[in-house]
């Protein structure tokens, strides 16, 4: 069940977030830029953090209004050695977020100021077990970069936004789900901006659904691991899927990875750090995992669940360095993966470091599934001691900078079966507002089919590994589960009758239409000399600034038409009541707001949202035929596209002949007449189109294939 408030809360922190960004980036890129945001998160964070953990002690203790952050920096040293050893870091409280932002827009050295203070920070870890998680951690955040402004006084002033910005956002006390805030706030931000970075945004964060579809695969059937990994770690969001599903608490040794890009490196212990991951439950390495891995990670014990999405097919040592022919990790396959491409290197990587009741799932590109060489002596490998336990198919569009396929390689040292499970997932999707998204129904089937492993048509299918092998060891989804056969089957006699009698109705709705523009029947609505008026000789403008119904109450979803801003249309008019103005049939009215760039008749049945609303009415007196009045506007050739008044600037001047009552209803209905017809036309001709392109496949498969062209 959704939770209505949790989820209102997050909607405003993330237009919140989103606010700050355009307020603040100035001349930052904003891939840039989110350093900055990150880095004051990060010290808004730990400042609260800290400061809650000694309060909560020292309230224990018997000091029942004891407050840190009022303390003086000379009191506060008696509790860093023991905090140090606890949290990892120490900030005097002269240092904290709070006491800094108060005090920041009359400090003239603010940009020194916080240097010095994430300096002091990274420094309290010095010597300390510590030390190498927080090292670096503010690195990226140059206070005093020419990116936030060319001079100090400029600098400083958009480190006072920051500050600002930053302190209200509105995250809670940290004992009401701060962890929570902090942490949805870091990853809206990471996904904010990889949408907008594009590739080099991408290549650091995995969209939030499917870092969860990873983690829910890899502990299947487990209330709790030892410890989980992910050799490319980026951001760390995969890993933090475990703390979401299990409870940090149930992840019992922590959570370990190593990421080769410095920024990444630190922007992923920073996550951590905001997830409230205290230093000693997890190990970020900064290296080449196929090169250099880490020494502690080696180590360590075999993780029970692994997560990644490496980078695909980059290249890497391979063959040219002598020594990773004998590496234990590479050494089994008896090849190693192509230097061109080190999708298979990291992935038996992954399976050296698994444990024997554990899982990997890692994403993969799909062409490692099929291509020969090196990969599929590799893939032969996998198969043949039966490690591969499923392959599933992704749909395509789900990454930030690439819309390219991707599939799910499950693999397990432990297996129940010889057999290899497939599942087209390619349209388990919904379209976002820019890319593919995984919804929790999609997640729920997928991972349903999963944990049964038994044949779906047309979406799952358990391949014993013998008939893998008799494929070459091809491991493409689409090789094992066949597709759906969607094609319409064409009935040509129909076809071609159906063709024939929309051929017949164009001929009679041509004749129709001449007959209306040409003939004596044109004499019927022609007038001579009479009178030219300005529209706004016979119509009152009226400007209501509220909104327009058609109904006694305003509502934001409607089943019938919404008409928005930049549309002009005609509804009838009563009366204002209760400060909302009604619609109805008996006295018309040309609606339209100062934005309008097209035209459009609308019967009654819609509703109107836009306080930009104008109003014209016919003057006391005047006898017009509003459908009259529209036509004679849609003719007006220029049609501005600024914010000016058009009704003033255009409208009001605009000539038209006013004719009799009789005569203007007569060219109306004659102009409806040409439009039901000219609309008819239109869409008879669309429609031939279409079966037009349903005849010529039929034909061409007929002529140049064995197949039935009927199917």
């Amino acid at each position: 069940m959704i939770d209505t408030k949790k989820e209102q809360e997050r909607t405003k922190l993330h237009s919140t977030i989103w606010k700050i960004a355009n307020d603040l980036r100035g001349s930052v890129d904003g891939w840039d830029f989110k350093q900055y945001v990150l880095g004051m998160l990060l010290y808004r964070f730990i400042s609260e953090n800290l400061t809650n953990y000694i309060n909560i002690e020292e309230r224990k203790a018997g000091a029942a209004d004891f407050s840190y952050a009022t303390l003086s920096d000379d009191a506060a040293e008696f509790g860093r050695e023991d905090t140090v050893t606890e949290k990892g870091f120490y900030i005097l409280p002269s240092e904290l977020f709070e006491n800094i932002r108060k005090n920041a827009k009359n400090d003239e050295n603010l940009n020194e100021t916080l240097s010095g203070i994430f300096r002091n920070i990274e420094n309290s870890a010095k010597g300390a077990a510590s030390e190498d998680d927080i090292k670096g951690l503010f690195d990226d955040i140059d206070v005093n970069s020419n990116k936030l402004g060319s001079t100090v006084e400029r600098r400083n002033k958009q480190l006072v936004k920051m500050l600002d910005a930053v302190g209200d956002l509105r995250l809670g006390s940290y004992k009401d789900n701060t962890i929570d805030a902090f942490g949805d706030a870091y990853e809206y931000l990471m996904g904010m901006y990889a949408s907008n970075a594009g590739k080099s945004g991408g290549e650091y964060y995995t969209p939030q659904e499917v870092s969860e579809l990873l983690a829910r695969i890899s502990v299947v059937g487990k209330t709790e691991v030892n410890k989980v990994y992910d050799p490319a770690v980026g951001s760390g969001s995969l890993l933090l899927q475990f703390a979401k599903i299990l409870g940090k608490e149930n992840v019992r040794q922590g959570f370990y990875g190593q990421e080769i890009n410095i920024n990444t490196y630190n922007l992923c212990r920073i996550n951590m750090i905001l997830h409230d991951i205290n230093y000693e439950k997890f190990s970020i390495a900064h290296g080449d995992t196929l090169i250099d891995p880490s020494p502690e990670h080696w180590d360590e014990e075999p993780f029970e669940a692994i997560v990644s999405n490496p980078p695909y097919s980059i290249n890497w040592a391979g063959d040219s360095d002598p020594l990773l022919m004998n590496d234990p990790r590479f050494s089994p396959a008896g090849i190693l993966a192509p230097k061109s491409k080190a999708d298979y290197a990291f992935i038996m990587h992954s399976l050296k470091w698994l444990s024997t009741t554990g899982t990997a799932a890692i994403v993969v590109f799909p062409g490692i599934l099929t291509r020969g060489g090196a990969e599929q002596k590799i893939r032969k490998y996998l198969i043949d001691n039966n490690f591969v336990d499923a392959i599933i198919q992704l749909p395509r569009d789900l990454f930030f900078g690439t819309t390219t396929d991707t599939c799910i390689l499950v693999i397990k040292k432990s297996k129940k079966d010889n057999s290899t499970l497939f599942i087209d997932a390619s349209n388990e999707f919904v379209r976002g507002s820019s890319k593919n998204k995984l919804n929790k129904v999609n997640l729920t089937t997928i991972l349903e089919a999963y944990k049964n492993r038994q044949d779906i048509l047309h979406y799952a299918k358990l391949i014993p590994n013998n008939e893998i092998q008799a494929n070459n060891y091809t491991m493409s989804v689409s090789t094992y589960v066949e597709q759906e056969d969607t094609r319409e089957a064409v009935d040509i006699v129909k076809l071609n009758s159906e063709i024939g009698k929309l051929v017949a109705r164009q001929s009679e709705l041509r004749k129709e239409i001449e007959t209306l523009t040409l003939g004596e029947s044109r004499d019927e609505v022609s007038f001579k000399g009479e009178e030219v008026k300005a529209l706004g000789e016979i119509l009152d403008y009226e400007q209501p600034g509220k909104y327009i119904v058609n109904s006694t109450q305003y509502s934001s979803s409607y089943s019938t038409p919404v008409l928005t801003a930049g549309q002009t249309f005609i509804l009838g008019y009563t009366s204002e009541t209760d400060g909302i103005f009604k619609a109805s049939q008996d006295a018309p009215v040309i609606i339209f707001d100062d934005f309008t760039t097209s035209f459009h008749w609308v019967d009654f049945d819609f509703k109107v949202k836009s306080s930009a609303i104008k109003m014209l009415r016919p003057k006391e007196g005047e006898t017009i035929d509003f459908k009259y009045v529209y036509y004679a506007m849609k003719s007006i050739e220029y049609k501005p596209t600024d914010h000016s008044r058009h009704w003033i600037s255009l409208y009001s001047k605009y000539k038209i002949p006013t004719p009799s009552p009789s005569v203007q209803k007569a060219i109306v209905s004659r102009l409806d007449s040409l439009t039901a017809l000219s609309d008819e036309l239109e869409v008879s001709l669309k429609q031939e189109l279409e079966i037009r392109k349903k005849q010529y496949e039929f034909n061409r498969k007929r002529l140049l294939s064995s197949e039935d062209a009927g199917v």
